[in-house]
């Protein structure tokens, strides 16, 4: 557990990218939806030289199927906040959810993914969770949570819009590093109950220990502390 800070986050994120990119030459990272990691990517953004950044895949943990440019993407405000900070990555690779056809849109991610790690792992994924503890579109004691390919359609979230792509819990469990955001006191709670152990009911507390690093910010902490005596 360590303090929220933007830049705190955005600096470990640089370092997993910029190590990746030095062995590989190529990095990959998978950003959230929401509001919390506007910040965090305004952060990075300004963080990255030309070289990295021109290196560096882009891809997203989930998208809800609704047109290009509607409020409830997520591809729009998490691009906008990177924006503010500095250019944006040399390779963007957007969930193509709007499509009609959202088997086919799965399959073609599936590669976009496979091609973009060149058949490896993520090297980082910046995460956010909801209310329940759900990740991505990985909700708790949904079926998904099961899935076992790269990236699949839910068609029925308990949150709205109801149909999504998502990337799976496999695939961000081989994540080099999960950077993952607790803002707020129900977050804190969430995550205190979530460092106790795996717990489907609690889809936040499936990533691997060893390799998820959680930054709180201070009403965050108050209610951790107060949830583990």
């Amino acid at each position: 557990m360590l303090p929220y800070q933007p830049a705190t986050v955005a600096e470990a994120l640089f370092v997993a990218l910029d190590q990746a990119a030095a062995a590989r030459g190529r990095a990959t990272l998978a950003i959230p939806g929401g509001r919390s990691p506007g910040p965090v990517l305004t952060a990075l953004a300004g963080m990255l030289d030309a070289g990295l950044r021109e290196r560096l895949h882009l891809l997203w943990l989930d998208e809800r199927a609704v047109p290009v440019g509607h409020a409830d993407r997520n591809d729009a405000p998490t691009l906008a906040a990177w924006d503010a900070g500095g250019p944006l990555p040399g390779q963007i690779h957007r969930m193509p959810a709007e499509a009609s056809d959202l088997d086919a849109a799965a399959r073609s991610y599936a590669a976009t993914l496979h091609a973009a790690t060149a058949g490896g792992a993520l090297d980082a994924c910046l995460v956010g969770f909801g209310e329940d503890g759900h990740i991505a579109s990985l909700f708790p004691h949904h079926p998904g949570l099961k899935e076992l390919s790269d990236v699949f359609v839910v068609t029925d979230s308990p949150k709205p819009p109801v149909r999504r792509l998502t990337l799976s819990l496999p695939v961000l469990r081989r994540a080099g590093l999960h950077c993952v955001l607790a803002l707020g006191a129900a977050k804190g709670t969430l995550a205190a109950r979530a460092r106790r152990g795996a717990d489907p009911a609690l889809p936040c507390s499936l990533l691997p220990a060893e390799r998820t690093v959680w930054y709180l910010d201070d009403a965050a902490v108050t209610a951790w502390r107060a949830a583990t005596g």
